[in-house]
């Protein structure tokens, strides 16, 4: 488990490290175990627990227990998900559709796509795949600076946007600048709510069996249902 990503920049007691070692060491039997059960198998008090997991960024215990269950290896896991992904194409029909709309009318523009990490991945596949299909399309990434958006918005027929999390900051901030321009918002994302549904145009949602494992460590379907679900959608775009 690669615990970086909660602990990098925060300086931990002894005490802390032990109470975080005992969380991880028996995640999988905690489940349904009061926090006062846990403090004393701790040799500590729930409210020393509660503060440890609040100064690793998290609203309490709970958030805290489910992040480390969610971040922990699930050998029963195969790769039977991915074979047996179902696209409920009636659901995103209407979606599709809009998108089409937004093209049709504004054909001399770009369509700009927009991701950061592994989705940038993604991202440019799919900015590859409508290339070949003569659909203009500009692919922007976290490396590349931020006038290639802002000083072309005019010419931005909508924005594609990748997220697996929702939360993605650099995402968020190209979404609202976006939004501020009138530009429509096509965002594909993991479930739940998140502040960049509330900014999108559409939404179109792919399951997501492990929310919490941001590093992409452990086995996840996410972005191969994703990339399916996007070759389903560049078939119907460019559909007669």
């Amino acid at each position: 488990m690669d615990l970086e990503i909660i602990t990098k920049g925060k300086q931990l007691s002894e005490n802390e490290k032990q109470i975080l070692s005992y969380l991880i060491t028996n995640i999988q039997l905690l489940d349904g175990v009061s926090l006062r059960v846990i403090a004393t198998n701790t040799y500590t008090s729930p409210a020393t627990i509660v503060r440890l997991a609040q100064k690793l960024e998290f609203s309490g215990y709970t958030e805290l227990f489910y992040y480390l269950k969610n971040s922990q290896p699930n050998n029963h896991m195969t790769s039977k998900a991915t074979i047996d992904y179902h696209i409920d194409t009636q659901k995103i029909e209407t979606s599709i559709k809009e998108m089409k709309t937004i093209y049709v009318k504004n054909k001399d523009k770009f369509i700009t796509i927009y991701a950061t990490g592994f989705s940038s991945i993604i991202a440019e596949y799919l900015y590859k795949k409508l290339l070949v299909n003569g659909i203009k399309t500009l692919f922007v990434s976290a490396s590349d600076s931020s006038g290639i958006i802002n000083n072309n918005i005019d010419n931005i027929s909508m924005l594609i946007t990748i997220s697996k999390s929702g939360e993605t900051q650099k995402v968020i901030e190209k979404m609202t600048h976006s939004k501020e321009n009138n530009i429509p918002i096509i965002l594909f994302t993991g479930n739940g709510q998140h502040r960049a549904n509330t900014l999108a145009s559409l939404v179109f949602e792919v399951e997501d069996e492990r929310p919490l494992d941001s590093q992409n460590t452990h086995y996840n379907s996410f972005f191969g249902k994703l990339l399916l679900l996007l070759e389903y959608i560049v078939e119907e775009f460019v559909r007669e």
